[in-house]
């Protein structure tokens, strides 16, 4: 529906719902893939212009921030998924309080972490065993984008409030101008001011506030259509909606660190083989991150048009969300599949033509296309576990993907049996598949369907 001010807001609640899954999902889509070409832009320009140690420590550092700021998305979650379900249930005066007082709980979290960041580079830099010859350009890496921390807080913030209430336009705006800037940026401090590793740095951090910054204008000039207000008194946390807010966001945020952490911990392995395989791996993931652009982005759609769906009380348009995600996803993974089969060594020519680093290229590949059947159902997994409000759950699974599956898996296949890099590299992608399956035997025993809403708890 379209309000006076011919804001678009959707109702996710009727409707086809493979067609508004498309649909809605597709500038989420578009969104995750800009924040890939600009991440992937960075490491292009990194890898051709400083090498193989400035690959490595942008790989490093950016999973580093990646655990930083996990929290800021998790509480950023735990709001989206309150306000569609209260969006749902047409419970939409709620949704000024959920909104102020997520703000203020991130403002002060994304502070704590940006200190975090900047007082803990070198400590955590060295517990990741990064290689000696990159390890000046992460801490520079890591000190510059903690700086932009709060920007990434309050990004995720906005974007939430959106999504929860079926805009997934505007989102994908103000990721845009972050993407253009960072691009611009990249290019002009490592190519032509030969910064290196802290233009690549500080092109993200400029990039980021420029989108937050248009973000907020657009949503003071926009305060009633998104249920938002910039008094003071807004900004003061509710008691209620932040009881709320943490009882999802904490398991969410430790969801997300346990995720990252295992990551870690596959990546110091990993860094001890040697400042190509690091490289290898690093390149490897934004590669893998490819797929990712279009599963998350039906995982993101599905969340919000499930959480709509379930505040509405419509459990069967949820199960037909989840086997609509599944159907498309499963489409995404057969043309992946076979387009990195076909070219596995020239995918890593994008970001260096380093021998050393190439001759791994087909070896990440061929573990890369083992987890393609697992990424079919773990985002409407994802989706309806999160949609339904059972973080408590997700966090369970992430848990156990993260300790009994990648960090367990890693070590096993890498270091018990000696499988060195392909080892690693097996173990992160098998560790999919203990989400995934778990993910699946909840769907079908439908338990899902007597929880609780969320509208009933604030």
């Amino acid at each position: 529906m379209k309000t006076q001010s011919n804001i678009e807001k959707r109702d996710l609640t009727s409707g086809s719902v493979f067609q508004t899954l498309i649909v809605f999902s597709l500038p989420f889509m578009l969104s995750t893939l800009l924040q890939t070409l600009y991440s992937m832009v960075d490491m292009m320009a990194v890898g051709n212009f400083v090498g193989k140690e400035g690959l490595s420590a942008v790989a490093t550092g950016g999973q580093l921030m990646e655990l930083i700021t996990v929290f800021c998305v998790g509480f950023s979650t735990a709001g989206q998924i309150i306000i569609s379900q209260h969006m749902g249930a047409h419970q939409e005066a709620k949704v000024c309080r959920i909104s102020g007082t997520l703000c203020t709980i991130l403002a002060g979290l994304a502070l704590f972490l940006t200190a975090v960041g900047i007082l803990g580079a070198d400590v955590f830099l060295k517990i990741l065993n990064i290689p000696p010859e990159a390890a000046g350009h992460a801490h520079t890496y890591v000190t510059i984008c903690s700086l932009g921390i709060l920007f990434t807080g309050f990004y995720n913030m906005i974007a939430a409030v959106f999504r929860g209430m079926g805009d997934s336009r505007h989102p994908l705006i103000f990721i845009a101008i972050a993407s253009v800037i960072n691009i611009v940026l990249d290019l002009f401090f490592i190519g032509v001011l030969k910064w290196q590793v802290a233009g690549a740095a500080a092109a993200t951090v400029i990039g980021q506030a420029s989108s937050v910054i248009c973000s907020v204008i657009f949503l003071y000039r926009h305060q009633k259509e998104f249920y938002f207000s910039f008094r003071l008194q807004n900004f003061k946390p509710d008691r209620r909606m932040a009881k709320l807010l943490l009882s999802l966001g904490i398991p969410l945020g430790l969801q997300s660190s346990a995720v990252q952490i295992s990551f870690l911990f596959v990546n110091s392995m990993i860094n001890g083989l040697g400042v190509s395989v690091s490289a290898v791996f690093g390149a490897g993931q934004k590669l893998r991150n490819i797929p990712g652009i279009m599963t998350q982005a039906i995982g993101l759609g599905a969340t919000a048009m499930i959480g709509q769906s379930f505040g509405a009380g419509l459990t069967d348009r949820v199960s037909k969300i989840y086997k609509s995600g599944c159907m498309v996803n499963a489409a995404i993974g057969t043309v992946i599949t076979v387009v990195f089969f076909l070219f596995p060594e020239a995918s890593f020519r994008l970001f260096t033509t380093d021998k050393g680093v190439l001759e791994y290229a087909p070896v990440f590949m061929f573990t890369l296309l083992i987890e393609i059947p697992a990424k079919i159902f773990m985002p409407s997994g994802s989706a309806l576990i999160s949609g339904v409000g059972n973080t408590r759950l997700s966090m369970t699974l992430a848990l156990c993907d993260a300790f009994a599956g990648r960090i367990f898996l890693t070590w096993l296949f890498g270091n018990k049996l000696g499988l060195g890099a392909f080892g690693c590299f097996l173990g992160y992608t098998l560790a999919t598949y203990v989400t995934a399956v778990p993910q699946v035997v909840y769907y079908l025993a439908g338990t899902w369907k007597g929880r609780k809403r969320l509208i009933a708890e604030s």
